[in-house]
């Protein structure tokens, strides 16, 4: 052979080995594409993994692949997935356990896929009992290697970060000295991608299961505070009756004391029934259970209402109380119940913060909503306190309800979720030391 024979045919050696290694690299691009799709599109933790094993077994042609994952809970590495064919399921069929049954625990010591996971490191078997025992016999492994063709096993651990979560164990119908370096160096680029969408299905599905826990807890929760609240307003309803009895009787002569005593019990139940009554539209809100009877009716009248309401209370503390409108308001529609509670709540929140001052109910129309607002002379909320508004028990703490320990915190965050249901919508103005404004909006009848 000549010198011209031999470059031709150097040249064609190395065109051959350079297109080989292109062919293994394009399929090592479908392969971790696919991998990386299955992560994107698949939730949970077993059809992730089953994807990814079938990806695999497909993409590359090999005998099995196995994913196990360490099961914090029962401190077992618990294979989640093993790739599907006709060899695969008569071998699991002789072995006569399903994957379920197949949980290694961690301290065990004659397991290669537990010494994967302690020494963070690739093994090497060609018996394939090293990575199933305790859960099978020699027997029953050799039986099931020679139905699914399997001759080597290389256990590759997954890690995030420094924390292996399990293993994937690859098995071969060849020995390892027959695998190509592409081959091998596909294998290992897999494993990253592995780790990351197997733990990404992980932290989705525990993230799922964590939500159905908190919706259980939430409606328990629910049904406690509903089922408390009605058996509490009853003995609540009577204590307050007979206490107003007492207080009001004809017969005898209560002693000073015990009338002042008497008082403070009927204005405790009183509180009590009113926290009660909200703790249950809290319920009702929050489970979806709120019913509006709209009807239509003048605001302005409502506001007069409350007023009447509210004037003893006002006047005790030097409080001037007065309606105003801007013209003539037309009707609006909506449940006049539920609006006069949430005039009631702004009034009653509006005469606790100002003290010998004016609060106005104000009325009057803008576009296609009837606007109420409550505007009071008192301290006003700062601005850290305004952050804790609307919000379920957002008590301020810079005022003097906070000063008096009155007020649950539900009142405002009822308001809002009332209007809203109205579809209309609340808001203020405040400043600390200026006195503030609750206005809520309702469409026109």
């Amino acid at each position: 052979m000549d010198d011209s024979q031999k470059a031709i045919q150097q040249a064609n050696e190395t065109l051959y080995k350079q297109n080989f290694e292109l062919s293994v690299k394009n399929q090592t691009l479908s392969i971790l594409r696919r991998l990386y799709d299955v992560s994107l599109t698949t939730a949970d933790v077993t059809s992730t993994s089953q994807k990814i094993a079938d990806a695999i077994v497909q993409e590359l042609g090999f005998a099995v692949v196995m994913i196990s994952l360490l099961d914090k809970n029962t401190k077992c590495l618990r294979p989640v997935a093993v790739s599907d064919s006709p060899e695969i399921r008569e071998a699991m069929t002789k072995m006569g356990k399903t994957l379920d049954e197949i949980n290694i625990p961690s301290d065990y010591e004659n397991n290669l896929c537990i010494t994967c996971i302690r020494n963070k490191s690739r093994q090497m078997t060609t018996n394939l009992l090293d990575i199933l025992d305790p859960a099978v016999t020699q027997e029953v492994a050799d039986e099931v290697g020679n139905i699914a063709n399997i001759k080597t096993i290389i256990i590759y651990p997954l890690i995030l970060g420094d924390e292996p979560i399990g293993v994937i164990n690859v098995g071969l119908a060849k020995k390892v000295d027959d695998l190509s370096r592409a081959e091998k160096e596909t294998l290992e680029q897999l494993i990253g991608l592995v780790t990351l969408a197997v733990d990404r299905a992980k932290l989705y599905q525990d993230l799922k299961e964590a939500n159905i826990r908190l919706k259980q807890l939430d409606q328990l929760k629910d049904e406690f505070i509903s089922v408390t609240s009605h058996e509490l307003r009853a003995p609540m309803t009577a204590i307050k009756s007979y206490t107003w009895l007492v207080l009001n009787s004809k017969e005898g002569v209560l002693e000073p004391k015990a009338r002042e005593h008497l008082d403070k019990v009927y204005q405790s139940t009183e509180r009590l029934i009113h926290l009660v009554n909200e703790m249950l539209d809290v319920s009702r809100i929050e489970s979806g259970r709120v019913q509006l009877h709209p009807e239509s009716f003048d605001m302005r009248q409502l506001a007069e209402t409350v007023k009447d309401e509210f004037a003893a209370k006002a006047s005790e503390q030097g409080t001037e109380l007065e309606v105003t409108s801007f013209g003539e308001v037309p009707l609006v529609i909506a449940d006049r119940e539920k609006v006069h509670q949430i005039l009631e709540n702004l009034v009653s929140n509006a005469i606790k913060f100002t003290q010998s001052g004016k609060i106005t109910i104000h009325i009057s129309q803008a576009d296609q909503f009837v606007e109420t607002a409550v505007t009071d002379t008192g301290e006003g909320i700062s601005e850290d306190d305004q952050k804790k508004l609307f919000v379920k028990f957002g008590r301020l703490e810079n005022s003097l309800i906070a000063r008096s320990g009155t007020g649950s915190g539900l009142g405002l965050y009822i308001c809002k979720q009332y209007v809203e249901l109205h579809h209309g919508r609340i808001w203020f103005v405040s400043e600390a030391g200026k006195g503030s404004t609750f206005t809520f909006n309702l469409p026109l009848s």
